[in-house]
């Protein structure tokens, strides 16, 4: 593991940033909010299920 000062380590992450970080954006969010609204229709068959 390297460890960077200050000035270096921003130079590092301005790189990566800028050559090899692709952000994925909408795909991203439109996964969590499946993986969201997939625990939430979890959690409300449980509570129908322990209702019956």
């Amino acid at each position: 593991m390297r460890f960077y000062d200050d000035q270096t380590a921003d130079k590092v992450a301005s790189e990566f940033f800028r050559y090899y970080y692709h952000d994925r954006g909408k795909m991203k969010w439109s996964g969590f909010f499946l993986s969201e609204h997939t625990a939430a229709l979890h959690k409300q068959r449980k509570q129908q299920n322990s209702q019956s």
